[in-house]
């Protein structure tokens, strides 16, 4: 991870992904760049994810406003369905997750929060096609729509969740939610300042974690009504 070359981290950019299709019997296995393994198994109408990688880096090594890496199953026309965020122990992570694509790409990217609704271009792994595979189907993906370069770090925090709302907040303020999308944004701006006195007070995490989310919905729900705005 620390050799990782991100050029266009806040960029526009187009990038090769492996589509890998899933039969309806067998698990599929991948491996993902830069190291990493997956399994895919069809069950039913959903595709079941999960993930192992052994060795990472904290998001923000990659810039200072990225918080936490979300998982991406990506299709062939390009449709992204964010599946969560990433579950890091350590040096390690793991996910499991669901999505009802059948034949689809996966990309971890960082991310200033787990809510967004497209892909930063500091893409640090993606799924390969598993050696069975006989057809191999590559497909350029649009990555790094938004430009998170102007975002200021938030700061140190006892949680992710926390960090992530503020800088949340922070997107939408970028967006020009408070004039674009002012009912939307207000909303944010009362989760988020009810969140910091909870932060006061030292409240545990089942506590805080509620109102942090909705801090965070409220300020991605503002930023995409303020981007929808200006189109």
């Amino acid at each position: 991870m620390s050799t990782l070359v991100l050029l266009l981290l806040f960029a526009v950019t187009n990038i090769d992904l492996d589509m890998i299709s899933v039969p309806l019997t067998n698990v599929i296995r991948i491996g993902l760049t830069m190291g990493g393994r997956g399994e895919l198994r069809r069950e039913g109408t959903v595709t079941r994810i999960k993930l192992d990688i052994d060795k990472i880096a904290g998001p923000a090594a990659l810039g200072p406003a990225l918080n936490t890496y979300v998982v991406w199953a990506v299709t062939p026309e390009g449709i992204f369905d964010n599946l969560g965020e990433l579950e890091i122990k350590g040096t390690k992570a793991q996910f499991g997750a669901t999505t009802p694509f059948t034949q689809f790409g996966i990309v971890i990217t960082a991310e200033p929060h787990y809510m967004v609704d497209k892909p930063s271009s500091a893409v640090v792994y993606r799924s390969q096609n598993p050696e069975t595979e006989l057809r191999r189907k590559v497909v350029p993906i649009e990555v790094g729509a938004y430009d998170y370069s102007q975002l200021k770090a938030p700061g140190s925090a006892a949680y992710s969740i926390i960090v992530q709302a503020r800088t949340a907040f922070q997107v939408a303020q970028a967006a020009g939610a408070a004039t674009l999308a002012p009912a939307d944004f207000r909303n944010a701006q009362v989760a988020l300042g009810a969140m910091e006195e909870l932060v006061t007070r030292a409240s545990p995490l089942d506590i805080l974690w509620p109102t942090a989310n909705e801090a965070i919905r409220w300020s991605q729900r503002s930023a995409t009504a303020a981007r929808a705005a200006k189109r």
